[in-house]
């Protein structure tokens, strides 16, 4: 089998970590002087290739970055379920969004092994959701100990007791079989307190898991980042919710614009995002992030994120 050459996107990120981001015009030049692409418009060929890949990170800046270099020294906090904790999994849910793009090919763990992304169906080997199957037929798939271990992460997370364990089982697997877990070698990670705090780091392309406690989580830097953060999302939702632009945006694009453009915020501990995020007057919800007293039950993503289309308001180049 021949050896496999280099690709667009190989290329792309090689340049980018010798040179720094680079906008599409300049990572073309490079492309085509490789000998890579014949297209007749080298840059859509170049964003074809690394627009999906998990490897790169867009800034507000039209410039591309490596996803490695924004997140080394980075380090995401996390307040394990007690199904986590004794699973030794994490859900890859928004908050960890950068992390979860971080590990699409795995990294390794910094005492040895492999952290990884695994699908939650088949982590806990869940049945397949059958519109044609009775709920007990499906059931009877399902390990009993699995079963009471995902009800009562579920009324963890505030399921109300009024709905029975056959409709949140049914429920969770229609709507989260295929969600992403992180999952790394046994015992990777650490014991905490119940509200104690997970922290994943990256460092030096290893990931490591520590445990926190309050007092790692507090102090002026916390205010600090929710403020600097705050001031990045208002470029998309505006300064305030008088402003006729869209209402949210997602927390990931919020992520990522963060870690292109103030990475340093996110290389000391935080509490959960959710936590940061209201020291900066936003909320956050289902994945979305918007001003506090956002209406959440009638919000409608009405326009597109271009604050000076949309209103006029041009927002700042970059922010420190």
């Amino acid at each position: 089998m021949a050896a496999r050459g280099p690709t667009i996107g190989d290329e792309s990120l090689r340049m980018i970590e010798t040179h720094g981001p680079q906008d599409l015009a300049a990572l073309a030049i490079r492309v085509v002087e490789a000998g890579l692409t014949r297209a007749k418009d080298p840059r859509r060929a170049v964003s074809a290739a690394i627009g999906p890949n998990p490897n790169f990170l867009r800034g507000w800046d039209d410039r591309w970055y490596s996803i490695a270099h924004q997140l080394e020294g980075t380090i995401f906090t996390r307040r394990p379920t007690t199904l986590e904790r004794r699973n030794g999994v994490l859900f890859a849910t928004d908050e960890l969004s950068l992390l979860e793009r971080y590990l699409r090919r795995g990294r390794p763990f910094a005492r040895g092994g492999e952290v990884h992304l695994d699908l939650l169906g088949d982590f806990f080997d869940l049945p397949y959701p059958d519109d044609r199957l009775p709920s007990d037929e499906m059931f009877n798939d399902i390990d009993d100990d699995v079963a009471n271990e995902i009800t009562g992460f579920l009324r963890e997370l505030g399921a109300p007791y009024t709905l029975a364990d056959d409709e949140l089982l049914l429920g969770f697997l229609d709507e989260s079989r295929h969600d992403e877990l992180i999952h790394g070698p046994q015992g990777w990670l650490p014991s905490t307190r119940m509200d104690g705090l997970i922290g994943i780091e990256i460092r030096g392309g290893t990931i490591d898991a520590v445990a926190l406690d309050r007092r790692d989580v507090r102090g002026p830097h916390v205010a600090l980042a929710g403020t600097r953060m705050a001031m990045i999302a208002h470029r998309i939702i505006g300064p305030d919710p008088s402003w006729f632009g869209p209402p949210t945006m997602e927390l990931s694009e919020l992520l990522e614009l963060v870690a292109t453009e103030i990475p340093d915020v996110l290389r000391r501990p935080l509490p959960p995002l959710t936590e940061v995020l209201a020291r900066g007057g936003l909320e956050v919800e289902d994945g979305l992030v918007g001003h506090a007293g956002t209406d959440w039950e009638s919000h409608v993503l009405r326009a597109p994120a271009d604050p000076a289309a949309s209103w006029g308001y041009v927002p700042p180049e970059t922010t420190n």
